[in-house]
């Protein structure tokens, strides 16, 4: 697969793996939806129990998101330079004397042509890690490092929390026949409050990395944001760069 856009959206895995799972998690998320008699959207009590089932699913993807992610994975990168890599900068992290300790919980490799990075997981105690082979190749030690870093903080309880809380929400409250205009204020005004609140999170999230990675978090920084460089990275909804960049800088 060619390194593009596209796959950077998609989880470390074949392109039919992935249709499969898009495919089967919005039949089970909208299916009871599209099945049910049309005059059951007026009664009250279907309306609550489909939010709820709905609220119920977004909690069981981010509690089996580990075991979801590894079943999605083609090939995993066990043994090799680059695991050893991986493996000695996780234990270069684990033996810092940073102001912030980190979470010992597994990172996965997995062998993929496009940068991906994500931290899957309900609780602390059960989160994953999973990192494509193309996004840590691209990477020196402190730009393995600090990625490392800042995914392991990212499995804390706060940080699950700012991930899961906004999707849950968003899930319960937004109707399935959006034709108010109210409805769509509300939503975007929902929405704002999210980014406001993420930002602030992967703001803090870049802090507390930089805080247990020590000397070269900066560089690590720069390092990642070049390997994650995309012709439209402008849709990203991460926070500014140099507000990043602010946040590692040596104090």
């Amino acid at each position: 697969m060619k390194s593009s856009w596209h796959n950077r959206t998609m989880i470390p895995s074949s392109p039919r793996r992935t249709w499969i799972f898009l495919l089967v998690s919005s039949l089970a998320f909208y299916g009871p939806g599209l099945f049910a008699p049309a005059a059951w959207d007026k009664n009250a009590t279907y309306l609550l129990l489909y939010n709820l089932y709905q609220g119920v699913l977004v909690m069981a993807w981010f509690w089996y998101g580990p075991a979801i992610c590894r079943a999605l994975v083609v090939k995993k990168v066990a043994i090799g330079p680059l695991r050893q890599a991986v493996d000695w900068a996780l234990a270069e992290l684990h033996k810092s004397k940073g102001h912030v300790q980190l979470a010992e919980i597994p990172v996965i490799l997995a062998e993929y042509s496009a940068p991906f990075i994500v931290t899957a997981g309900l609780l602390p105690g059960q989160s994953q890690v999973f990192i494509s082979s193309a996004l840590a190749e691209q990477l020196g030690i402190n730009g393995l490092r600090f990625l490392l870093a800042r995914a392991l903080v990212h499995s804390s309880l706060s940080q699950r929390l700012a991930a899961l809380l906004p999707v849950l929400v968003l899930t319960v409250m937004f109707p399935d026949t959006p034709w108010d205009v109210t409805t769509w204020l509300g939503s975007a005004g929902f929405l704002v409050c999210w980014l406001a609140i993420h930002w602030f999170f992967e703001l803090r999230a870049d802090r507390q990395a930089a805080q247990a990675l020590g000397l070269g978090a900066e560089e690590g920084l720069r390092e990642v944001l070049v390997a994650n460089a995309s012709p439209v990275g402008w849709l990203s909804v991460q926070p500014p760069v140099r507000w990043r960049l602010h946040m590692v800088a040596d104090d």
